[in-house]
């Protein structure tokens, strides 16, 4: 299909539009945030992205005056927060499940420097993140997000506007996310509650000893041997919080 002036200046109107969409979910959404990638490959990344799902030339539904451009980049971002939030609800709940672990086992005091956002970061929660960074990948969760990209465009078009967008069920991927994160170390902290529970009776008996030094290492021993022994018979709760967020992608995005 030849491409002419006149057409081209809507196909690159509705590139532009497409990549504010797709920028706001890779700056945005983990696993894509955390990836120190520099800004040159990756805008050109963005810009490739938008200009494959746009495909061939096309009027958006765009006004050319700059209060209805002004409108359409912000829908743009409403759009693509709500599906980098879906992705953050997901990994959420291992962030969510790796900070209760640092806690109980007493990782709470150390950290590592998140090169992504120049913070400290859990190491537990670190190290989950990670494995559901693998996880996702594995289970082709990055060609859903293709897939959902292309459906958003049908449903919101660059400058359709976002009446139809539910926020609700956005929402409510945020409150399954900690009950998920709960569930996936549930072992791990029952295990570490029984040691609190067996340290506080040693405490009451053994008035002489060093309780709270001997807990670090015990609880730190313990804590990631059960981590261990539970990562492997977590794969249906992993596929749980995954397909809620397939499920509440559908759901908001039809």
């Amino acid at each position: 299909m030849t491409m002419t002036m006149g057409s081209f200046a809507p196909w690159a109107l509705g590139v532009l539009l497409v990549s504010v969409r797709v920028g706001v979910l890779f700056i945005a959404a983990l696993p894509f945030s955390g990836i120190p990638v520099p800004a040159v490959p990756r805008f050109i990344l963005i810009v490739t992205l938008a200009a494959g799902l746009v495909g061939a030339p096309a009027t958006p539904i765009v006004g050319h005056d700059p209060v209805s451009l002004g409108a359409s980049v912000f829908h743009e971002v409403i759009v693509g927060a709500a599906i980098a939030a879906g992705l953050f609800a997901a990994f959420s709940a291992f962030q969510f499940a790796g900070r209760l672990l640092d806690f109980q086992i007493g990782f709470g005091i150390a950290g590592l420097v998140d090169l992504a956002t120049r913070n400290n970061a859990p190491l537990l929660g670190t190290l989950l993140s990670m494995l559901a960074t693998i996880f996702f990948f594995s289970l082709d969760g990055h060609l859903a997000l293709l897939r959902l990209l292309s459906l958003s465009l049908a449903k919101f078009p660059p400058g359709a506007g976002i009446s139809a967008l539910d926020l609700r069920a956005l929402i409510a991927q945020f409150g399954t996310s900690f009950s998920f994160g709960m569930i996936l170390v549930a072992p791990v902290v029952l295990c570490l509650f029984l040691v609190d529970i067996g340290l506080a009776f040693m405490s009451r008996t053994l008035p002489q000893m060093n309780v709270f030094v001997m807990s670090l290492a015990l609880k730190s021993l313990l804590g990631l041997a059960m981590l261990a022994i539970s990562i492997p018979f977590a794969g249906g709760v992993v596929h749980r919080i995954f397909a809620a967020l397939f499920e509440g992608w559908s759901r908001v995005f039809g």
